[in-house]
């Protein structure tokens, strides 16, 4: 399976990669903006919207347009912990809340370097806290949470579920399991020139998170049974593909019901282009069913 040329023409647009070793936080964070900023003009506004900030914890409410009170998907953004927001995910958030009927709470987590390790996980953790302790007050039916993520937030929802085993789900897209390895994850190797997410890019997000150890690193847990059931969505040209896979047979292996789907033609980040790509359309739809199954289980 070739590149999908809606991906192809996009990536021969984007701009040369930086110099590694003089790239900053600030100018990833522009860099990011420039490249989303078409898409969060074109995206649907959301039906309902709260935004709720006590202390440190920042978090935003997506609802769908059903009545509620509404299941939960506990949404953690990617971003190599360094870059995005709930505002650059705000256009995935709307389209998992529409699709699935649930409410999407998203958790504005603090960003390294500011905030490395275990800062960013600190914050999700109080976030599915809150949901549970005061989601009720806010129309959320608190015992039906589903925790999902992409990327660097793909990892934190990989170690959110593993504090939290009784959660009916987790969604994990395109997840960071692990450090970039060449040798283990030869994906690196495949697709670290062109599609946008490189070996050097991974190298340098894990510098300024600074995290070790199995709740930064999800394959080196060394016990994954009890876990929630997982969904695990790869990109067939990403160089995390290989660790989210290698990761999804582990938790089989130790017992967990997983679903694990290799997309196609598909690079990293590719369902931030719900609506635009038929790549996109279709792993959203499976990852919708999937919710909608976990949730029902309850």
């Amino acid at each position: 399976m070739t590149l999908h040329p809606m991906l192809a023409q996009m990536l021969s647009l984007m701009p040369a990669e930086p110099d590694y070793g003089r790239h900053t936080a600030t100018a990833a964070r522009a860099a990011m903006q420039a490249r989303v900023a078409m898409l969060l003009a074109m995206a649907p506004k959301p039906a309902g919207r709260e935004d709720i900030i006590e202390g440190d914890l920042a978090l935003r409410i997506i609802r769908p347009s059903t009545a509620g009170p509404h299941p939960v998907v506990l949404f953690l953004h990617g971003g190599g912990w360094v870059v995005c927001s709930n505002d650059t995910h705000q256009p995935l958030a709307v389209a998992i809340a529409n699709a699935t009927g649930a409410a999407v709470v998203m958790v504005d987590y603090r960003l390294a370097p500011e905030h490395p390790f275990p800062v960013p996980l600190d914050d999700r953790l109080a976030g599915l806290a809150w949901v549970r302790d005061q989601g009720a007050a806010h129309g959320l039916d608190a015992s039906r949470i589903v925790v999902a993520g992409d990327s660097a937030g793909g990892n934190l929802a990989a170690v959110v579920a593993a504090h939290a085993p009784d959660l009916a789900g987790q969604w994990l897209i395109y997840p960071v399991t692990d450090w970039p390895d060449a040798a283990a994850y030869p994906s690196y190797a495949e697709n670290d020139v062109g599609f946008g997410l490189s070996s050097a890019a991974m190298r340098w997000y894990w510098q300024q998170y600074g995290g070790d150890g199995p709740d930064a690193r999800p394959m080196q847990r060394a016990d994954l049974a009890g876990l929630p059931p997982a969904l695990v969505q790869t990109a067939q040209f990403d160089v995390l593909r290989d660790e989210g896979e290698a990761y999804a047979r582990r938790l089989e292996t130790s017992g967990v019901p997983v679903q694990l789907t290799r997309h196609a033609g598909m690079i990293h980040g590719f369902l931030s282009m719900t609506g635009l790509l038929p790549g996109a359309d279709a792993a959203l739809a499976e990852g919708a069913a999937w919710v909608k199954s976990r949730l029902q289980s309850r």
